[in-house]
């Protein structure tokens, strides 16, 4: 990589291959929260620009260079998606395929919208959230996240004791531990 005077960056393609994440090169992490096991809670989460807020400590993105942002992939098979989470980051979700709900508040105060392809919702920090695929057919959602470290979650207790139902809990630093292990 070769600095001009002006502050133009030039790169070769070898330099450029550690910021490119090939889609049919990339692996689907079928546990990569603590909630994946949970019926209604299935779905592939493929990491691809930073960790976001993965809960599994090993895991690797397509491109490992994060700096203020993080993007994933969701895929599920309808009436899967997300159980109820909250982090400090923004969170934005687009609907590739299918159609989406996305829910945010508890009880009560819960609020729903329902997105199309290319619609898009931005949920503020601090704001519990989830999301469902509401179609009839397998979809894709882009997840963009705030912030460039891979930050904690916080679950409402239900959702804590469904996990350690189906064998998982977090330690003491917010990373996934299967009981059967």
């Amino acid at each position: 990589m070769s600095e001009e005077s002006d502050g133009i960056v030039v790169m070769t393609q070898d330099e450029m291959r550690s910021r490119i994440a090939v889609f049919a090169e990339q692996t689907g992490n079928d546990q990569l929260m603590v909630t994946q096991g949970i019926p209604g809670f299935q779905r592939d989460i493929y990491s691809i620009i930073g960790r976001g807020v993965s809960e599994d400590a090993g895991t690797q993105p397509g491109i490992v260079d994060s700096k203020g942002f993080n993007v994933a992939y969701v895929g599920a098979e309808p009436d899967n998606g997300s159980a109820m989470h909250t982090h400090q980051e923004i969170e934005v979700f687009i609907p590739m395929s299918g159609q989406w709900a996305v829910y945010w508040n508890e009880g009560d105060d819960m609020e729903e919208v329902l997105l199309e392809p290319m619609d898009c919702i931005s949920v503020p920090g601090g704001v519990m959230r989830s999301f469902k695929n509401v179609g009839d057919t397998y979809g894709h959602l882009l997840v963009i996240i705030e912030g460039t470290e891979n930050a904690t979650v916080g679950r409402p207790q239900d959702v804590i004791d469904q996990a350690a139902a189906a064998g998982f809990t977090l330690d003491a630093d917010g990373k996934m531990v299967n009981a059967a292990e």
